[in-house]
């Protein structure tokens, strides 16, 4: 027999731990700028890891793979992308690709390079910093997009964490608040509602929240910068004499998967197809004898300076006389594609009803005969407060408007205004009343008013305390009318499923635009999720009386670089532009309607 010779354990140690780095790329030796395009690297995979964040945290590397993208332009997001094949070795599934900051770089889509540089996270990112080029390795190609369906979890998207990727369905505009600041468009499997819209506050509402991150993805333009020029597919497709509205799809949309300023978002390298979903609406026809039209619209601040042209800039709503011409021109046209009796107005000036007066303004240039209400005292202390406006020739007052200024309604929410009406044609008696509850900012907002995580945010308590304020006003209101018919309109800053909503329901107020679409309807959109916040609700005998309902979606699905302010300061291209006939973006909420049969025509 041979005798076995003796082996020191150091060095059948140190053997293991060549064997195992070289075989697993963690010594990435020997370097590339020694061997060139030959040698061990560290695996892509290994730098990304499965976990948050990279297991290499810090540590010089030297690793190789395919440039997937290029952004190392100095306006764009400085640097680029490189993705490498499958590594054999991985025991569990890990990112293939990885971001290399290296601003000014040059580099070709397709040709794989040899790069050394420091392994880290840049808020919650994975790339390599100081990164130097040690060798071109010639041109095998892009490698082919890897599959991606939504919605997808935080897992699943760590997988896949700067690697080319193509969505395998239509995605659904869902948001488009920042495309005008960062370029960046919200995608979802399809429109997102708000958690309180489709859910009851609490438990359910949470779920709803927590399916929404899963399902939702950004899309960006590539770049840094603020206030750049719009992506050019944008561009293109407004110059076709086309819309680009939320509920809309992207077709074939394709690039990196990238993790950036805290969020998923999608860096595109090719130009997604836009398929029109959700074609803007054309303007109401009037209703037909014997109905009666009431509306509801929040003018997002409509103030008019002093009245005679000067007077700017004001509290809130327009900066420039300017800016105040090109919003009044496309709210008139708003109203006026409403063909509405009867309009609840919602943040007008509080500067009263003399002939200076916004509402003066407002409804002075309006089609057909128009008068408003001018209670005896001003409707609370609000910058802003709400108006009725009616044609005398559909409709004719009864009494003086009445303003509720007692509990929640002396600070926070907008006193309601109320007045009868008798409808001209039929001869029926109702009355309007409109509203506008505390938003759900939470500046100041503490104890029950602060957002107590059940999805009805900050100050619910005080709108549900206003809630039932207005519900003894109108009890009052109501009792002496023959036909107590009442219509609220207005804007209550809640969602269908909120407190406030259920409190009107279990008093005798249908919701009537509740169940008359597919689909959840939709009056605004907050972080691109959409719900109704302005409602039309009926008491009374409804059956028989609702003729028909809707929310005119002028605006809330509109881009908000429509907004009539951006056109002097930004400058927006010309296809962008709105002209004073078209009603495009006058606010940020849509108008509600609806048709009421009242009386024997």
């Amino acid at each position: 027999m041979h005798s076995l010779r003796w082996v020191p354990a150091w060095l059948v140690l140190l053997t293991i731990g060549l064997w195992f780095g070289l075989s697993y790329g963690f010594w990435p030796l020997p370097a590339a700028g020694e061997a060139g395009c030959h040698g061990a690297v560290t695996a892509v995979e290994r730098i990304q890891g499965t976990g948050v964040v990279t297991p290499l945290d810090g540590r010089a590397v030297l690793t190789e793979g395919v440039v997937t993208a290029d952004f190392t332009a100095r306006e764009a997001l400085g640097g680029y992308f490189i993705q490498q094949d499958a590594h054999a070795t991985a025991r569990e599934p890990a990112s293939r690709g990885l971001f290399v900051y290296a601003p000014g770089a040059e580099v070709s889509p397709g040709e794989r390079l040899r790069v050394r540089g420091e392994a880290g996270e840049y808020h919650g990112m994975t790339q390599l910093s100081d990164a130097r080029i040690e060798a071109r390795c010639g041109e095998p190609g892009l490698p082919e997009p890897a599959p991606l369906s939504l919605p997808l979890d935080g897992e699943g998207k760590e997988a896949l964490e700067g690697m080319r990727v193509r969505l395998q369905h239509d995605a659904i505009i869902t948001g488009l608040y920042e495309l005008a600041r960062y370029g960046v468009i919200t995608l979802a499997d399809g429109r997102l509602f708000q958690p309180t819209q489709v859910a009851e506050p609490g438990k359910a509402a949470r779920r709803v929240a927590e399916r929404n991150e899963k399902r939702r993805l950004l899309v960006d333009d590539g770049s840094r910068s603020q206030f750049a020029s719009l992506p050019g597919w944008v561009l293109r497709h407004y110059e076709s004499g086309r819309r680009l509205r939320v509920g809309d799809a992207l077709k074939g949309v394709e690039g990196i998967l990238d993790y950036r300023y805290d969020d998923w978002r999608l860096q595109p390298t090719t130009a997604p197809a836009v398929r029109t979903m959700n074609p803007p609406p054309e303007p109401l026809e009037r209703p037909r004898e014997g109905l009666v039209r009431v509306a509801g619209f929040n003018l997002q601040n409509y103030f008019n300076g002093d009245g005679s042209g000067g007077g700017f800039p004001t509290a809130r709503g327009a900066e420039t006389a300017a800016a105040w011409r090109a919003q009044h021109q496309r709210l008139v046209t708003a109203l006026d594609g409403l063909a509405a009796d009867i309009i609840g107005l919602v943040e007008l000036e509080n500067d009263g009803t003399g002939e200076h007066s916004a509402i003066a303004s407002l409804t002075a240039e309006l089609e057909g005969s128009w008068a408003y209400a001018s209670p005896q005292h001003r409707p609370g202390d609000d910058a802003i407060a709400v108006g009725l406006a009616w044609r005398s020739d559909r409709v004719t007052p009864v009494g003086e408007p009445e303003v509720l200024r007692s509990g929640p309604f002396n600070k926070g929410s907008r006193p309601p205004m109320a007045q009868r009406f008798r409808h001209n044609a039929s001869g029926a008696v109702f009355l309007v009343v409109v509203n506008h509850f505390k938003s759900k900012g939470c500046g100041e907002a503490s104890g029950a008013n602060a957002a107590q995580g059940d999805g009805e945010g900050c100050w619910s308590a005080h709108r549900n305390a206003a809630t039932r304020r207005l519900l003894q006003w109108l009890e009052r209101l109501r009792e002496p009318m023959e036909a107590p018919k009442a219509v609220l309109v207005g804007d209550l800053n809640a969602y269908a499923r909120e407190t406030p909503l259920s409190l009107l329901e279990q008093a005798g107020y249908h919701n009537v635009l509740a169940g008359r679409h597919e689909s959840p309807r939709s009056s605004y959109i907050y972080r691109a999720q959409s719900g109704t916040l302005d409602y039309i609700l009926l008491a009374g005998e409804t059956e028989g009386t609702v003729e028909a309902a809707g929310i005119q979606s002028i605006n809330a699905d509109e881009p908000p670089l429509l907004h009539y302010s951006r056109e002097e300061r930004d400058g927006l291209p010309e296809p962008l532009t709105v002209s004073a006939q078209q009603p495009w973006r006058a606010s940020d909420h849509d108008p509600t309607w609806v048709d009421l049969k009242l009386g024997v025509e």
